[in-house]
């Protein structure tokens, strides 16, 4: 949502800077200064937002699980090391997707937020979405390397 937030500022940004052109037409130098200074100041804006959008992301592979948030540090946790994962809902601790390794410690998929849907007090159905395929491909490794 906020990739297309960000992409979608920066072109607001670029027509209003194209409206300076207009101004330096009708001979308003000082206008067209103004506005196409602060139409690149927004596409700058825009293309910061949609650049860190971009960042976050998590991944499930072969290996294991990564993520990134838009400002924080990667993660990695390999499947080796997974004893559990957990999928909070709404009135469960835990504020995201969650990775039990096999020494006890709890490590949360930081790019993996609990958030609530605007229809009910569930967790939104894209986290419930999201921790399924971790789930699932936690089971699949398991499977495959014959643990249980």
């Amino acid at each position: 949502m906020l990739l297309w937030c960000g992409a979608l500022i920066a072109v607001f940004g670029a027509f209003t800077a194209l409206y300076a052109l207009a101004l330096v037409v009708q001979g308003a130098w000082l206008g067209a200064v103004i506005v196409a200074v602060l139409g690149l100041a927004v596409v700058a804006v825009g293309a910061v937002l949609f650049l860190l959008a971009r960042r976050a992301v998590a991944r499930v592979d072969a290996r294991g699980v990564s993520w990134c948030t838009m400002l924080g540090a990667r993660g990695f946790v390999p499947w080796e090391q997974v004893q559990q994962v957990i999928v909070p809902e709404m009135s469960e601790p835990g504020d995201a997707v969650l990775l039990r390794r096999w020494d006890g410690s709890v490590v949360p998929v930081a790019a993996l937020r609990k958030t609530q849907s605007a229809e009910s007090t569930r967790a939104h159905v894209w986290y419930r979405t999201a921790g399924s395929a971790v789930i699932a491909a936690h089971q699949q490794w398991l499977a495959q390397h014959g643990r249980r």
